[in-house]
């Protein structure tokens, strides 16, 4: 009798999670333009790039609870890792509706460490953003960039690749 009793629970219990509803995640997203970051010390520019961001969801009453993991890559120049070094990035996350209008914008900062000889650093942030499931909402997350880094990072971007000598082909 206890056996059919645990399989009947078992049972029960994985059905209420297959039928469970699944929350679908508002649209999530890291803007090219502001997906890196520079900090220059010493006047050597060390990157920051937001690699990947994976949003998981639940609901509660009329909000959406974003869970978001925000994959983040850090590099200094291999001249330059004699000595630990720490940057402080700060990035943005910003909610807006399907008209365009900022409901909110938060900030956030974090902290990357550098041990002595270590030019790449792989950092996760875990974020939380609570959302109204009543309206259509995106999320857009980015640094936030002075007017020296937007231009260095322009600059980089604009560089152009020398092209191959063509074989007359």
């Amino acid at each position: 009798m206890k056996k059919r009793f645990l399989f009947l629970s078992l049972f029960l219990t994985s059905c209420s999670s297959v039928f469970s509803e699944r929350v679908v995640c508002p649209k999530a997203v890291i803007l090219a333009e502001f997906s890196k970051s520079v900090a220059f010390h010493q006047g050597v520019p060390t990157r920051t790039e937001m690699d990947s961001l994976v949003p998981y969801c639940t609901a509660e009453d009329n909000h959406i609870f974003l869970d978001m993991k925000l994959r983040m890559t850090s590099l200094r120049p291999f001249s330059k890792v004699d000595s630990p070094l720490t940057i402080k990035p700060s990035y943005f996350i910003a909610v807006i509706d399907e008209k365009g209008t900022i409901l909110s914008r938060t900030n956030h900062d974090m902290e990357v460490t550098f041990e002595e000889k270590q030019t790449t650093k792989v950092s996760f942030e875990q974020i939380q953003e609570k959302v109204s499931s009543l309206k259509e909402v995106s999320l857009y997350i980015g640094f936030n960039l002075d007017e020296d880094q937007i231009n260095y990072l322009e600059k980089e971007r604009t560089k152009k690749t020398p092209m191959p000598a063509s074989d007359g082909i």
